[in-house]
C-alpha cells in the first residue's frame, strides 16, 4: 500500500523582532509616558499646595496693612479703632471736635501730630515713592510688597439735622475732613507721598449720616467720627506669591 505523508511547511521567520517585540516596545513606551506624565502631576500638586499656602500665609492684604498703620497709632496713644476687614481706622470726632463744629481743639492737634510722626514711620514701606528709596532690609512688616494707592481721610456725623444756616450733615463733615487732612499733611514730607501712578497717596471725602455704623441708632455719637479708608493697589497674586517666596516665606 501506497502511504502519503503531509508536508508540513515551516513558519516563515519573523522579520525584525516580530509583532510581538513591536508591541513590547510600543507598551513599555507608554509606561514610561505614563510614568512621568504622573511625576508631573505630583509636582504641579505639591505647587500649587505651596502657592496656596503663601496665599494663605499672605492672609488678607488690606487687612494687614490697616492693622500695621493702626497699631503703629494705638502705639504713640491714639485712641483709634481699626476694622482690618473694611480696611478703616476711626477716630473719634468727640475727641477732635465739639458737637456741631468743624474746628480742632489743642488736645486734637496735639493727637494728630503725634499721628503724623507716626504715619511719617510707618507709611513709607507701602507707598512707592518711598519704598523705591529704601534698603528691602527695613521693610520686613511688608513681604508683599503690597502698596497703598490712597488712604481717604472720610468725615461722617450722625443724623441728627445741623440748625444752622448755609451748613448742613455732608457740609460739616466735609470742614471736618478737611481739617484732619490739614493736620496730617502740614510740616510733613506725606503731601509728597505718591502711589505707583504718581498720584498723590492722601484724599479726603465727606459723608455726612449717609454711612452710619452698623446696629448703632443714627443719633449716636459714636457715628460722629472721621476714617482713615486704606485702599491699596492691584497686585496679581503671582507677585504676591513671588515677593513672599523671595522673602523665605513658604520655602
Amino acid at each position: 500500500m501506497l502511504i502519503l505523508k503531509r508536508r508540513t511547511h515551516p513558519a516563515p521567520a519573523a522579520q525584525g523582532g516580530g509583532e510581538g517585540g513591536y508591541l513590547a516596545s510600543a507598551s513599555d513606551l507608554m509606561i514610561g509616558l505614563l510614568f512621568v506624565f504622573i511625576i508631573l502631576v505630583v509636582v504641579l500638586a505639591l505647587e500649587q499646595q505651596r502657592q496656596a499656602a503663601l496665599v494663605k500665609g499672605a492672609g488678607d492684604p488690606r487687612g494687614a496693612v490697616t492693622q500695621a498703620i493702626g497699631q503703629a497709632l494705638k502705639d504713640a496713644n491714639i485712641q483709634v479703632t481699626i476694622d482690618p476687614v473694611s480696611g478703616v481706622i476711626s477716630l473719634p470726632a468727640d475727641l477732635l471736635f465739639s458737637v456741631g463744629e468743624f474746628t480742632l481743639s489743642d488736645s486734637a492737634r496735639d493727637s494728630l501730630a503725634a499721628a503724623r510722626k507716626r504715619l511719617e514711620e510707618v507709611l513709607p514701606c507701602y507707598v512707592d515713592s518711598e519704598r523705591k528709596r529704601l534698603p528691602a532690609m527695613e521693610c520686613r512688616q511688608n513681604p508683599g510688597k503690597q502698596e497703598i494707592d490712597t488712604i481717604f481721610v472720610e468725615g461722617h456725623t450722625d443724623d441728627r439735622p445741623l440748625d444752622r444756616v448755609g451748613m448742613n450733615n455732608t457740609t460739616l463733615s466735609f470742614y471736618r475732613a478737611n481739617a484732619v487732612h490739614k493736620a496730617l499733611m502740614e510740616g510733613s514730607q506725606m503731601p509728597q507721598y505718591r502711589n505707583k501712578v504718581g498720584q498723590p497717596l492722601f484724599s479726603y471725602s465727606a459723608y455726612g449720616d449717609t454711612r452710619l455704623l452698623k446696629n448703632i441708632p443714627g443719633d449716636d455719637a459714636r457715628n460722629r467720627r472721621v476714617d482713615l479708608r486704606i485702599v491699596l493697589s492691584y497686585q496679581p497674586v503671582d507677585d504676591t506669591i513671588k515677593n513672599l517666596s523671595a522673602a523665605g516665606l513658604g520655602k
